[in-house]
């Protein structure tokens, strides 16, 4: 009897430099307040990353919903630090004065419930992802849209970046960028 070891080997080619097809930012110093969002109370967080989001998809897309060839790899990654203090103090607020909160607090509590919305209205179909970095967000948001792309589901990256004013002086501030792995044809890159 012969007993034959294959020796398999995997290599991985590191993604290309990430190429920004559509840039959106908003901040509460220099903008209106997004409109209100149905669904949504007592918060400016999820108004806030649905408007940045959208200006920034309709910058590479036009009006919604996305292409089906593109939407449907398009995954979302939320980068927040502190999340929606607005929505925890509005609950905090409920308990400690012994009031019946929103249920509608509850729902929007989760700081990705507003990117199903954001998903739908543009019909995308990747990934949806939340994360609160440690370090500096956008690098973390961009190291994590790589790695997206990479494992090869993705196409694109929808990555939106919001904080609230949680210090005097900072106001509410969001950007969104559409990415892709790569050289991107003349015309279609922000």
């Amino acid at each position: 009897m012969t007993t034959t070891t294959t020796k398999t080997t995997t290599t991985t080619t590191p993604t290309a430099p990430l190429t920004v097809l559509a840039r959106a930012s908003w901040s509460a110093d220099e903008d209106e307040q997004p409109p209100n969002l149905p669904g949504f109370t007592a918060s400016p967080f999820a108004p806030i990353i649905a408007h940045v989001a959208d200006r920034c998809l309709s910058g590479h897309h036009g009006e919604p919903p996305a292409p089906p060839e593109q939407a449907e790899r398009t995954a979302i990654v939320l980068v927040t630090q502190l999340g929606d203090m607005a929505t925890e103090a509005a609950v905090v607020g409920s308990v400690d004065t012994g009031s019946k909160a929103s249920p509608l607090l509850f729902y929007q509590s989760v700081p990705s419930a507003v990117l199903g919305f954001v998903s739908a209205r543009w019909d995308l179909g990747g990934a949806v992802i939340c994360i609160s970095p440690a370090g500096d967000p956008l690098a973390e948001g961009t190291d994590l849209a790589e790695l997206l792309i990479e494992d090869g589901g993705t196409g694109d990256v929808l990555l939106v970046l919001v904080e609230l004013a949680a210090r005097e002086g900072r106001p509410d501030r969001a950007e969104a960028l559409l990415v892709r792995a790569g050289a991107v044809p003349a015309g279609e890159a922000a």
